[in-house]
């Protein structure tokens, strides 16, 4: 016990770490990769575009060592607005970068999948009330 300085308990990393193994089914169901992928010459403008269009929430990566993730809300030929959330489902608020900083793209992983179903969850939750 010498070598234990600290343990934590029911803080927000386990709380989230329950989320997904509680969701494990919704999180990993029915992977289904966008139609448009097959039929399309990708691009970070383009994926930004769609993303924007369909309500996707993604995660981008910039040049300038900064990830999002997010809903596009605005898209122009140079710049992205996004309203952004942390992967605890928090509201980050709303950032605006320049496409050709973006670095990586991912429509859809785990992470992006767990913070949507939190976000679905805190909707219906409000709707609910």
């Amino acid at each position: 016990m010498a070598d234990v300085f600290q343990i934590d308990y029911d803080d927000q990393y386990i709380r989230h770490i329950e989320f997904k193994a509680d969701n494990l089914d919704k999180v990993y169901a029915g992977l289904k990769s966008p139609a448009f992928l097959e039929q399309e010459y990708l691009t970070i403008p383009l994926l930004l575009e769609r993303a924007h269009e369909q309500g996707q929430l993604v995660n981008v990566y910039t040049q300038i060592g900064m990830d999002y993730s997010g809903y596009v809300r605005r898209l122009t030929a140079e710049q992205v607005l996004m309203e952004c959330y942390t992967e605890y489902g928090a509201n980050d608020g709303l950032v605006v970068f320049r496409i050709e900083d973006v670095q990586n793209f991912i429509w859809s992983n785990e992470d992006t999948r767990v913070l949507e179903l939190r976000l679905s969850r805190q909707r219906s939750n409000t709707d609910g009330e």
